[in-house]
């Protein structure tokens, strides 16, 4: 009898832990075998007091045209296209469950005359306390209407998609910011 509390604790520890182990499961599976996709970026930058310093990132893709206008449904699928500079863009929604390599579960965000926004779940990069002012700086100068240099890339498997990395000047943040320390 005293074995029963002790396998229903047992139980109850094992599910707790495996919830979150598949989430993570899941992010590590879409970023090892998902496709990658490049969005141009446009500039936002604010600061989270709890969590960190990160850019904002605010995708060109996330605004687009199609007839069709959702009103609020629970789930929206939006089906990426590639153009023919090499970056995604949105084909076309769905309210109704579509997997594959080019599709993403996104969040209705609004319409505005022929115009239709949804939100990507990826629009924030976390970057370290020490390189945040730097890494803000250039994003936001490369980011800009007359010179839109920046772009991120994101893998995409089964609706599911991850940010992957920030570049700038076609270069990973990293790599650019260690070359723009150099130059000084």
């Amino acid at each position: 009898m005293k074995r029963l509390p002790v396998l229903i604790f047992a139980l109850v520890a094992v599910v707790q832990l495996s919830v979150p182990a598949l989430i993570a499961w899941g992010r590590i599976q879409t970023l090892t075998h998902g496709r990658v996709w490049k969005f141009k970026t446009a500039p936002i930058d604010p600061e989270d007091v709890v969590r960190g310093r990160y850019i904002q990132l605010r995708l060109m893709a996330e605004e687009f045209t199609q007839s069709e206008k959702f009103t609020s449904p629970d789930s929206v699928y939006a089906i990426l296209k590639e153009t023919a500079d090499g970056f995604a863009e949105i084909d076309h929604t769905s309210t109704t469950p579509v997997t594959g390599d080019n599709v993403i579960k996104v969040e209705p965000g609004g319409n505005w005359d022929d115009r239709q926004h949804i939100i990507i779940p990826f629009n924030r990069l976390w970057v370290s306390e020490k390189s945040a002012p730097e890494a803000e700086k250039a994003y936001r100068e490369n980011s800009r209407r007359d010179k839109a240099n920046a772009y991120v890339t994101a893998r995409v498997r089964n609706g599911d998609a991850a940010l992957e990395q920030l570049y700038i000047d076609n270069q990973p943040l990293p790599d650019y910011l260690r070359a723009q320390a150099a130059k000084k």
